[in-house]
């Protein structure tokens, strides 16, 4: 039996994701490099302090770039460096508390922004839809279970539903 590939998937995602740029952009206007800077202050704030290291092979952004992006972050006072004690010559980075504070409205913002964006589908689809593509996306990433990003997006979504 052979399977053809279906083109839409491809032009599906892609509306998906623009969109998704879009209300994100909104909704974390302020904070230094957007979504990024959001994707990087959720993983922090949820996860034990990383390295910037580990920090950067999880998130697959080149270790020079995350450099200037954490010192952005860090000069707006929502992320700290810290020594690791094991290993000096090893920053690990932590939310400050008014990171903290600042992400949990902005999971509120992204959160909105992501219903708007799912509208036309049911909450059983939508869940279907975010599992799907979290499963898909750990085997890809070669995602530890219970340490992603999918759970972390889990979470929130179960603390931010009204």
């Amino acid at each position: 039996m052979t399977t053809t590939s279906d083109p839409s998937l491809g032009w599906s995602i892609g509306v998906l994701f623009r969109s998704w740029q879009e209300g994100a952009a909104k909704a974390l206007a302020g904070l230094p490099h957007g979504a990024r800077g959001f994707q990087i202050l959720a993983t922090v704030a949820h996860d034990e302090p990383p390295t910037q290291a580990s920090l950067a092979a999880h998130l697959g952004i080149d270790r020079t770039v995350l450099t200037y992006v954490l010192d952005d972050l860090v000069e707006a006072g929502v992320l700290e460096r810290t020594v690791d004690p094991a290993d000096r010559r090893v920053r690990r980075l932590a939310a400050t508390a008014s990171g903290r504070e600042l992400l949990a409205e902005l999971e509120q913002r992204v959160a909105g922004a992501e219903r708007e964006l799912l509208a036309g589908l049911s909450n059983s689809e939508q869940q279907l839809l975010r599992s799907a593509l979290c499963r898909a996306a750990s085997q890809i990433h070669g995602a530890a279970p219970g340490h992603d990003a999918c759970s972390v997006v889990a979470e929130v979504l179960s603390t931010t539903r009204p």
